[in-house]
């Protein structure tokens, strides 16, 4: 009789910060890529930002694999439907993780910022950790449905929600204005700022400036 085993075991992966965290920093973004992305390139989207107030920390999706084939460029997954809570567990580890080695952020402003497929891990862990924050950034993804009643309830409704979307994004559907609204409302109690961009699945580092 075949039986599934789970073994925890201790592994070494990446994560990458820009700029320095200082007593002049006012802002933490914690950044979540999108699918097929790697963190030491997505961080790159956030140079325009003030170096001496803005610290960003990007986490980087626990499985890799070859875009094309079986060769060449290398993107990395936050996670697939194989085994999905486990990969929930293991991204909550990972992330907190992170932030314990970054040390205490309590006196600064924490920016949740999420793209693509990153977004879903992002309203997870956030869910998760309570660890309070000042906004929320839902760029080009879809916020999880799937988050337990009262996940959020740490929060004090002063905290900003946003969500950007563009027309020229492939996976841009009409109606996922409507659902994006609805899940986010029902699970924060609020329903985010939605804000249009030019151009197709991307970020845009332009705008993140005014954010």
């Amino acid at each position: 009789m075949m039986k599934e085993h789970q073994l925890e075991v201790a592994i070494k992966t990446p994560y990458f910060t820009l700029n320095e965290l200082t007593d002049n920093t006012e802002r933490i973004w914690l950044t979540f890529h999108g699918y097929g992305q790697l963190a030491k390139f997505f961080i790159k989207k956030f140079e325009s930002l003030d170096p001496d107030k803005n610290f960003i920390i990007a986490p980087q999706g626990l499985s890799k694999y070859y875009l094309e084939g079986f060769y060449g460029r290398v993107g990395a997954s936050w996670m697939t439907k194989e085994d999905r809570l486990t990969e929930i567990e293991n991204q909550y580890r990972y992330i907190q993780s992170v932030l314990n080695e970054i040390g205490d952020i309590s006196n600064k402003e924490l920016i949740y910022f999420g793209f693509s497929q990153g977004t879903a891990t992002m309203g997870r862990f956030a869910a998760w950790s309570k660890i309070p924050f000042h906004k929320m950034i839902i760029w080009a993804g879809t916020f999880p449905p799937d988050i337990e009643p009262d996940a959020y309830s740490f929060l004090t409704g002063n905290e900003e929600f946003t969500y950007f979307t563009s027309r020229e994004d492939p996976f841009f559907k009409e109606e996922m204005i409507e659902n994006q609204n609805k899940v986010v409302s029902e699970t924060v109690g609020k329903k985010p700022e939605l804000n249009w961009y030019e151009g197709g699945h991307t970020v845009v580092p332009e705008l993140l400036t005014k954010i």
